[in-house]
């Protein structure tokens, strides 16, 4: 059983490639990513939903593109684009987008798997389907598949105590954009305050 502090490390120590987070209640996802980012120490991320729609689409795109190598003569990497490329991308796909999605994520397996890496947030329901339209970055994926709903079963000392309540605010918009309702504060709260380690 592999657990958010193990994918943590994994993340930090590989700095590239592609890591995969099934879940089916959100409620877990929300805590396994809150563990998640008590262990990534500094490292940046930015999210981003994958669905059928042109504008996220496009904004894939766009986000890929910041590690695509241009040659010297174009404009060069503003410093936005610098940051995004440089960023853990957490790519997140909205239920039965797939088949749209599947084919650009194989054509830009590469760049998604340049460090420092991404890691794709995908229902479980929905993970056969992306394996079948997606097969290609499917590959490059490996063993490096977790399941929310069994990461949070240890917690460190140290992890703990950098738990936050809140998910940064570029995530928590993309999760409100699929399926399910995302934990309170309040509900967060009671559950660090229950998950402390014992100290016995």
């Amino acid at each position: 059983m592999s657990t958010a502090e193990q994918l943590a490390f994994s993340i930090c120590t590989e700095r590239r490639g592609i890591h995969v987070v099934l879940w089916d209640d959100q409620n877990d996802l929300v805590r396994a990513l809150l563990a998640l980012f008590a262990g990534l120490d500094d490292l940046r991320t930015s999210a981003l939903l994958l669905s059928d729609q042109e504008k996220d689409l496009l904004a894939l795109r766009e986000l890929v593109e910041t590690r695509i190598e241009i040659s010297e003569d174009a404009s060069g990497l503003e410093e936005d684009r610098r940051l995004r490329r440089d960023q853990l991308w957490i790519l997140c796909l909205q239920q039965a987008s797939s088949i749209a999605v599947g084919p650009w994520l194989n054509g830009w397996r590469r760049p998604i798997s340049d460090p420092p890496g991404a890691m794709l947030v995908i229902r479980r329901a929905d993970f056969g389907s992306f394996q079948r339209n997606a097969p290609d970055i499917a590959s490059f994926i490996g063993p490096r598949i977790y399941d929310a709903s069994t990461m949070l079963s240890v917690f460190s000392k140290t992890t703990h105590e950098l738990l936050r309540t809140r998910l940064p605010d570029e995530i928590e918009a993309v999760l409100r954009r699929l399926p399910g309702t995302s934990p309170s504060e309040a509900d967060v709260a009671d559950w660090i305050k229950a998950s402390a380690p014992d100290e016995r």
